[in-house]
């Protein structure tokens, strides 16, 4: 009987979904990169103002681009720095492209100084 439970048990907990666990759209991401997700756009948020529609369409592109990341990481393990480098910098632009057309034009032009302030400071 205590085999019976012991399965029983254990077959429920390996067939709960992780879309049961997460919020609405959110079951394809574990939580770190969720809370990955969150950090980078409450950072981003600090700067830039952001309404509640815009700050969920960061957060889930934020997700897009975490996830990409990862995928061409694994993918080009084998590859060569510059076909990493090659990729990786297509899809920062790809991300690049998507955040400016979630922004309205003042938020841009915040996000722009902030990135060139960014750069100037990692450049030092």
């Amino acid at each position: 009987m205590k085999n019976l439970f012991l399965a029983t048990c254990i077959a429920a907990g390996v067939t709960v979904t992780p879309a049961a666990v997460a919020g609405p759209g959110e079951g394809a991401y574990s939580s770190a990169m969720m809370s990955r997700a969150t950090t980078l756009t409450r950072a981003l948020a600090q700067h830039i103002p952001f309404n509640e529609a815009q700050y969920l369409a960061v957060k889930q592109l934020h997700l897009q681009m975490l996830t990409e990341r990862r995928d061409l990481e694994i993918i080009l393990n084998g590859a060569s720095a510059e076909e990493r480098d090659n990729q990786l910098a297509i899809a920062q632009q790809r991300y690049e492209t998507e955040l400016s057309q979630l922004l309205q034009p003042q938020q841009l032009v915040a996000y722009q100084n902030l990135r060139t302030s960014f750069t100037a400071h990692r450049l030092k």
